[in-house]
């Protein structure tokens, strides 16, 4: 895995160099008023298409990055409010009930919180778009104190989506493996999985296909001194 994570990097900086290039000379073309009107939609293309494979090599760096994450006392209902605020508006969310069922007696942990960040919205994204063609879904985001794990807490994020079957579910957080074909790189949960597991967490999944998918995380509390209720905020805030 350390040689496999060595060559995926190494294959994306040198993608990505020239593709720095075309991004670059692509938006310039674009904006040229020489550029003939009729060849400005096949710009936007050339733009939008090597926007993407940026995000692919960037999903590649991040997966063969050995990142150690900068831990710090946080609260991990403040951190998953912090997230949904970044990606409440987007479209895929339109039609969607958004349910806060926070616990506000959960301790402080020890965490990297732009690194669980990711994680959340990574999942609330996956989320939206296993919604976006019911007339009305339900994302249901959940905390509570760990009954396995004294002074852990477990966050259970569930949506009202399409679900994945049985099959597709053990390869979930298999890298390159991705549900969307050709509209995902399949990098995002093995991303977030590694995430997790560097924070002595784990993540678990179970979904039914019509039903909905759930994401449950395990966090330890890595505080020596905790004070109970401390960083408290109000579960409907």
């Amino acid at each position: 895995l350390a040689s496999l994570g060595e060559l995926v990097a190494g294959i994306a900086h040198e993608i990505n160099n020239p593709l720095s290039g075309v991004l670059i000379f692509s938006e310039l073309v674009a904006k040229d008023k020489r550029l003939d009107p009729a060849l400005k939609k096949d710009m936007e293309i050339i733009s939008n298409e090597a926007q993407r494979c940026a995000g692919i090599v960037k999903g590649l760096l991040e997966f063969a990055r050995d990142y150690q994450p900068h831990m710090a006392p946080c609260n991990i209902n403040q951190v998953l409010i912090d997230s949904l605020r970044l990606v409440e508006c987007q479209s895929v969310f339109q039609n969607v009930v958004i349910l806060r069922e926070l616990d506000n007696r959960l301790p402080v942990i020890l965490a990297d919180q732009n690194q669980l960040k990711q994680v959340f919205i990574n999942i609330f994204i996956n989320a939206g778009q296993a919604m976006q063609d019911l007339k009305r879904g339900e994302l249901r985001i959940n905390t509570r104190s760990d009954a396995e794990l004294v002074g852990g807490v477990v966050v259970t994020i569930a949506d009202s989506g399409c679900g994945v079957s049985e099959e597709q579910l053990g390869k979930l957080f298999d890298p390159f493996f991705t549900t969307k074909g050709t509209g995902g790189t399949g990098l995002g949960l093995s991303v977030s999985y590694g995430i997790i597991q560097s924070h002595g967490g784990s993540i678990t999944v179970e979904s039914r296909v019509g039903s909905g998918t759930a994401f449950i995380i395990r966090l330890p509390c890595c505080l020596a001194d905790e004070e109970e209720g401390a960083g408290q905020i109000p579960a409907d805030a």
